[in-house]
């Protein structure tokens, strides 16, 4: 008696383990296709509100005579609650847009 493989079964010239792996494998493409496309318009956006917001919150940093990296943290927090009321931006924008302007302390740090 033959035993029964997944592979040997044939339907119109494809096996079935070939057709599911290939119907998944086609799914997961459509999905990072997808997924990029949304990643690439969002990081796109976030870049032009972050040139934004940079120019929303340096007037208001040129007040200040000294600044520390805590005081920095806390001024970026407290701009980006108006900035992202104003512009009606997501919670996943402003997030966005806080660690990357935290992560621009050592930078700036220089000039202030």
């Amino acid at each position: 008696m033959k035993k029964k493989n997944l592979n040997s079964k044939k339907r119109g010239g494809v096996s079935v383990l070939a057709g599911v792996l290939i119907g998944a494998a086609l799914g997961v493409g459509v999905g990072l296709l997808a997924e990029s496309k949304t990643g690439k318009r969002f990081e796109k956006k976030a870049k032009n509100l972050s040139v934004d917001f940079y120019g929303y919150m340096v007037p208001q940093i040129k007040k200040v005579k000294k600044m520390g990296e805590a005081e920095y943290k806390k001024f970026v927090m407290e701009a980006m609650k108006q900035y992202s009321k104003n512009k009606k931006l997501s919670r996943a924008e402003a997030k966005y847009l806080v660690k990357d302007a935290q992560g621009a302390w050592k930078h700036l740090k220089k000039y202030l």
